[in-house]
């Protein structure tokens, strides 16, 4: 299947070099407020892990919704990075929470090793997507891998469980992610750093950012690059330094999730107007580009409906060119193609309420639906329909044609139901059609009215 997101366009182009900057400004701005110490505030820290986590678990739903609509692997793997990242999220909340309500006050640096791994566990997942796609693009014909995707989704499940479980076990809490101070804790966040640095590279030298899913991997790399300078670099967990790297550990997933809204719904126009499409090829006549004869039998059992329900009076207008096969035959047939053309546009000029329609039935022959119009009212619309079909069709003779006294006229059965009476369309049909064969044999030119037998 084709993925709905996929060569990269100039407009993203733009969209990221425009992110870009505005997080390289934000990450200028937290080493110009280095020496700015504020205090720390547990209530504003539980907010942005909250706000991080809903963020990647919403950008983790949406891509699975690009996973089950093409199939491809990448996908499901970035949906796996964000996820974990996600869950991490939601046990650091859940332990804040603890926190802020007086259930738990031992701090230890265990949630630090928490963060580490769910940033690890991104960077990993995020690289395996990177060979997925590789090796999709050597070879094409590679299978979904349905049961794949599913062990990626178990293995992020297990990982978050065990972690999750082996922190709240021991009763540590989390008070906000403290910055380390040294040692091992330092080395593992360098040893992140480089990690991050290696994928960024990767991502742009394997996909060369041809590919609308991975520019975006690419600036979220970017985002999470200048996240984890400015955690390195920043003097406490108190600083402006600090809490601008949250900001940034916002915006990852924040900007993943605007970016998957925005194809998901460009998508979706684009579906809509195809449907549109199908449906005037469906239902519009395409030489007349007014509804055909299935549209007709579609629409006016709806309009059947409605008017039984509202009891108003419901009259249908049967059209008939008078001597078309003549005018066919003396003039050739694209003159009658344009005199059909000439008849359709002018019926439909005649018709004012939103509710009326006219259609082609086939040949020609139209029909025109008038709801909420008696026969009276109807046979005033149809003599309108005659006297302009009758100025604008003739027009389209020769002058020779028209100095003899010939016209293109036509002829109108008109049939009217009442409320009260029963409603049969085939009836008002018939009732239509005779109407008209009174018509012509009165000499043509004519509307007639029929009578909806009860």
């Amino acid at each position: 299947m084709k993925s709905t997101i996929s060569r990269t366009e100039q407009g993203n182009r733009v969209a990221a070099t425009v992110i870009l900057m505005a997080c390289a400004a934000l990450t200028l701005t937290g080493f110009l407020a280095r020496a700015i110490q504020g205090e720390v505030n547990p209530l504003l820290t539980f907010f942005l892990v909250s706000a991080g986590g809903i963020l990647n678990l919403s950008t983790a739903c949406l891509l699975g919704v690009q996973y089950l609509y093409n199939g491809k692997r990448y996908f499901a793997q970035f949906g796996c990075a964000f996820l974990l990242r996600g869950l991490f999220m939601f046990t650091e909340g859940v332990l804040l929470a603890n926190q802020l309500a007086g259930i738990a006050t031992h701090v230890t640096h265990a949630p630090f090793w928490l963060w580490l791994m769910a940033e690890a566990s991104f960077a990993a997942y995020v690289m395996l997507s990177v060979r997925s796609y590789s090796r999709t693009r050597s070879d094409p014909h590679i299978r979904p891998g349905y049961k794949e995707a599913a062990r990626y989704g178990a293995t992020v499940l297990v990982i978050w469980a065990t972690t999750s479980l082996a922190l709240v076990g021991t009763g540590r809490t989390l008070a906000t992610p403290p910055l380390p101070g040294g040692g091992v804790e330092t080395l593992a966040l360098y040893a992140l750093f480089v990690a991050y640095v290696v994928l960024w590279w990767r991502v742009a030298a394997v996909t060369r950012l041809s590919h609308k899913l991975f520019l975006l991997v690419w600036v979220v790399v970017t985002i999470s690059l200048c996240e984890l300078l400015l955690s390195l670099t920043a003097p406490s967990d108190a600083s402006y330094q600090w809490y601008a790297a949250r900001l940034l550990a916002l915006a990852s997933p924040g900007v993943a999730t605007l970016a998957l809204v925005w194809e998901i719904t460009r998508q979706y126009q684009s579906l809509a107007l195809t449907n549109t499409d199908l449906v005037e090829k469906v239902f519009v006549d395409p030489l007349t580009h007014i509804y055909n004869r299935r549209y007709f039998d579609n629409r006016i059992r709806l309009v059947a409906d409605r008017v039984q329900q509202r009891a108003i009076p419901l009259s249908l207008l049967l059209i008939d060119i008078d001597f078309f096969k003549q005018v066919n035959d003396r003039y050739g047939h694209p003159f009658g193609d344009a005199v059909l053309q000439r008849i359709a546009t002018t019926i439909q000029h005649c018709i004012r309420l939103p509710s009326d329609f006219a259609v082609r039935l086939g040949g020609e022959e139209f029909a025109v639906v008038l709801p909420e119009i008696d026969q009276h009212a109807a046979l005033r619309v149809a003599d309108r329909i005659r006297e302009s079909v009758k100025r604008a069709s003739t027009d389209m003779l020769p002058e020779k044609a028209r100095d003899k006294g010939e016209a293109i006229t036509i002829s109108v059965g008109i049939a009217t139901w009442q409320p009260g009476e029963p409603l049969v369309i085939s009836a008002m049909l018939e009732r239509a059609d005779k109407a008209l064969y009174q018509a012509k044999h009165k000499g043509r030119d004519q509307s007639v009215l029929g009578q909806l037998a009860a």
